[in-house]
């Protein structure tokens, strides 16, 4: 008897923990944007067809054509939206948009959260491609050799200035020949 209130006791107490180091991961707002390390971006590669990109995201996309995706993502908990574009042509996706609103009325806490969220994004990508070319102070952009063997570019691009909001975008595209 007592080997079993342990037993289930400790079933119990791994699933809590187990939901809790998961509800922790989902609420940090980089890997919400970013999902994980693997792929072009998202764990997803340049030239997957549509339905690859929609198992992928795993969530029903709110708008859709042949060659188009769209996601609005809502984080209430870090004042936070994003809205994510796929395009796709013949060969695949070709290219990706991610914009990110940092929407915190402490305009403070919001560009510190955009300060952070940068930095990660950017060290994230300069591990994965090398060191970016800096157009502008608000503009970095990488150019690399996809997983697909594409020629591609991302760039990372500070958008607050323009929006009069803290925002970041990232733009993911295959290189016009």
């Amino acid at each position: 008897m007592k080997n079993n209130k342990l037993f289930i006791f400790l079933l119990i107490s791994g699933i809590i923990l187990s939901q809790s180091c998961e509800n922790k991961k989902q609420q940090t707002l980089f890997t919400t944007i970013m999902k994980t390390s693997k792929g072009d971006i998202r764990g997803i590669n340049l030239n997957s067809d549509i339905n690859t990109v929609r198992e992928l995201e795993t969530k029903e996309p709110d708008s859709i054509s042949d060659n188009y995706l769209f996601y609005n993502i809502l984080v209430p908990e870090k004042y936070s939206q994003i809205k994510i574009e796929y395009n796709f042509d013949e060969n695949g996706l070709y290219s990706a948009n991610i914009s990110v609103k940092i929407l915190n009325p402490d305009s403070l806490k919001a560009l510190q959260t955009l300060d952070t969220l940068q930095s990660k994004i950017k060290k994230l990508f300069t591990k994965k491609h090398g060191n970016p070319f800096e157009l502008t102070k608000d503009i970095l952009i990488w150019n690399y050799s996809s997983e697909s063997g594409t020629d591609a570019s991302v760039q990372l691009i500070n958008n607050t200035k323009i929006e009069n909001i803290p925002s970041l975008e990232i733009l993911l595209q295959t290189e016009v020949q």
